[in-house]
């Protein structure tokens, strides 16, 4: 991640050396589709921050790496979302974030997927 103080990062990069999207392709992200179970979409969005946890990315690279990797109605779904979204409005990883997880992952179905975890003998 970049080091806001204008030093050089702890691995001697400049702050403003970021990973490029082949570096990103090159960790194997998973592609999304659909979620048929909230938990698949849950596990998408862990897998995908792990891979940015190796990379140096800004928050808006984040999202527009994430994105490439949404196929089929998950790729339908955000760009009809992005086309819905004012003009100039800036996407970055926490809107996709939490666009994503309002779409496949709801609290409810969570909590709900939480007590029948619970519940097992």
């Amino acid at each position: 991640m970049a080091n806001q103080g204008g030093q050089n990062a702890p691995n001697g990069l400049a702050p403003n050396q970021y990973s490029s999207f082949k570096d990103f392709m090159d960790t194997k992200p998973p592609s999304s589709r659909e979620a048929e179970e909230p938990l698949q979409a849950e596990e998408w969005l862990n897998t995908v921050e792990q891979k940015f946890r190796l990379l140096r990315l800004t928050d808006d690279l984040k999202a527009e790496y994430a994105t490439h990797q949404l196929q089929g109605p998950a790729g339908i779904w955000w760009n009809q979302y992005r086309e819905a979204l004012p003009a100039n409005t800036m996407i970055d990883w926490n809107l996709f974030h939490e666009a994503f997880k309002g779409l496949f992952i709801t609290p409810g179905v969570m909590e709900m997927k939480h007590t029948e975890f619970m519940q097992l003998t």
